[in-house]
C-alpha cells in the first residue's frame, strides 16, 4: 500500500487541433522535440547550403513565451539564410508577460525582421511539392517530378479587418496548447477518481491535497489552484518550484500528524531568453525593473544557477556555462578573422 501519492506528471502538447497540424507541425514541450526541431533545421541548412535557393522559412504557430522565445531563438541562427514567420491568435504577443518583458521581446523580434501575423488562427496545415518544370506548387509528389516539399498554412483572420493569408514553409512548430497527462491515470471502467476540471487539471485544496483524497497531492502542470482573487495560477516553473516546497513540507507534516500549510504563491517576476546572449527579466519586488540585453542574459543565468539543488549542480553548471562562453568567443572571433581575411 502506498502510504502517500505526489502526482506531478506535468503537461504535454496539443498538437491535434486543425487539419494537419499533427501531421506536419513540431510541437516543442520535451528533450525529444527540441532534438527533432534541431536535426530538421540541420537537414534543411545542409540542403540549402552553397545552393542558390530561396531563403530556410520557418513557421511558428503560437507568441505565448514559448513562440516569442523560439522565433527569437531560430531567427539569430538563421541569419541571413532564413525567415522567420510568427503567427498569433492575439494581437499582441505574451498576453500575459510583464510589459517590460513584452516591451523588450517584441523590439527584439521586430529588430530581427521576423514576421509577425497578429490577430490570426491556422486553418489547416497540408503539403505540397514545388514542381521542377514550373516551379508552381502541387499536391502530389509524383507530378512535382522529385521538386521540393513545402506546407503550406491557411491563416484565418480572427480579428476584424485582417485578410486570410497564405503561407509556406519548410518547417512548422507549434507552441499553442497543453494538456495535463493526469488525463492517461483514469482507469476506463471508473474515468472519475480523480476529480479534474476542464482543462484536464486535478481539483485540489490550498494544501496542494487532492480534493476527496488527502493522502494524495498534485502540484505543477497538474494541478489546478486559485489565487485569492480565483484566477487560475500560471502553469510555469516558478509555481511548480514553490508548490514543491510546500508538497514537501505537508508530506512530512502529514505523516507526522502536524497541521499543513496552505499554498500561497509568491510572485517573483519572469524571465525570457530572446537570442544567444539576449534575454529580459522583470523582477515582481522592484516596480517598472526590465533588465534587457546582455545584462539580462547575465542575470538570468545567475538566478537559474542559484536555483539548482546543491553547491555541486551550481559548479557544474557554471563550469559548463564559462566552457560554452570561451568556446562561443573563440567562433565568433575566428568569424572576423575570416570576414576580414576575406574582404581584403
Amino acid at each position: 500500500m502506498i502510504a502517500r501519492l505526489v502526482l506531478a506528471l506535468g503537461a504535454e502538447a496539443k498538437i491535434d487541433v486543425v487539419p494537419g497540424s499533427a501531421e506536419y507541425a513540431l510541437p516543442f514541450t520535451t528533450l525529444e522535440h527540441a532534438l527533432k526541431v534541431e536535426s530538421e533545421l540541420k537537414m534543411l541548412e545542409r540542403r540549402k547550403f552553397g545552393k542558390k535557393s530561396p531563403p530556410i522559412q520557418v513557421a511558428i504557430v503560437g507568441l505565448g513565451y514559448s513562440g516569442v522565445e523560439l522565433a527569437a531563438t531560430i531567427s539569430e541562427r538563421l541569419k541571413n539564410t532564413g525567415t522567420v514567420k510568427a503567427i498569433n491568435f492575439q494581437t499582441t504577443i505574451c498576453p500575459n508577460a510583464p510589459p517590460g518583458n513584452r516591451e523588450a521581446a517584441l523590439k527584439v523580434l521586430e529588430s530581427q525582421n521576423i514576421q509577425l501575423f497578429l490577430g490570426y488562427s491556422v486553418n489547416c496545415i497540408r503539403e505540397v511539392y514545388a514542381s521542377e518544370d514550373s516551379g508552381s506548387m502541387v499536391a502530389d509528389a509524383k507530378e512535382a517530378g522529385g521538386g521540393d516539399k513545402k506546407l503550406v498554412l491557411e491563416l484565418q483572420a480572427a480579428q476584424r479587418g485582417l485578410q486570410s493569408q497564405v503561407l509556406e514553409a519548410d518547417l512548422v512548430l507549434w507552441t499553442v496548447g497543453s494538456q495535463s497527462q493526469i488525463l492517461r491515470l483514469q482507469p476506463p471502467d471508473a474515468p472519475y477518481v480523480i476529480p479534474l476540471n476542464g482543462r484536464g487539471q486535478v481539483e485540489t485544496e490550498e494544501t496542494l491535497q487532492v480534493k476527496g483524497h488527502p493522502r494524495t497531492f498534485a502540484i505543477g502542470d497538474s494541478a489546478a489552484l486559485r489565487d485569492p482573487s480565483g484566477k487560475f495560477l500560471p502553469a510555469n516553473a516558478q509555481v511548480a518550484f514553490q508548490q514543491a516546497d510546500f508538497a514537501g513540507w505537508n508530506l512530512w507534516a502529514a505523516i507526522n500528524d502536524r497541521p499543513l500549510l496552505p499554498f500561497r504563491f509568491q510572485n517573483l517576476g519572469e524571465m525570457m531568453t530572446l537570442g544567444r546572449n539576449d534575454a529580459a527579466i522583470t523582477a515582481n519586488f522592484i516596480e517598472g525593473l526590465t533588465l534587457e540585453g546582455p545584462i539580462g542574459h547575465a542575470a538570468r543565468k545567475l538566478v537559474y544557477c542559484l536555483r539548482m539543488p546543491t553547491d555541486e549542480h551550481r559548479v557544474k553548471v557554471g563550469v559548463s556555462w564559462l566552457a560554452k562562453g570561451a568556446v562561443d568567443s573563440l567562433a565568433s572571433l575566428q568569424n572576423a578573422v575570416s570576414n576580414m581575411i576575406g574582404s581584403s
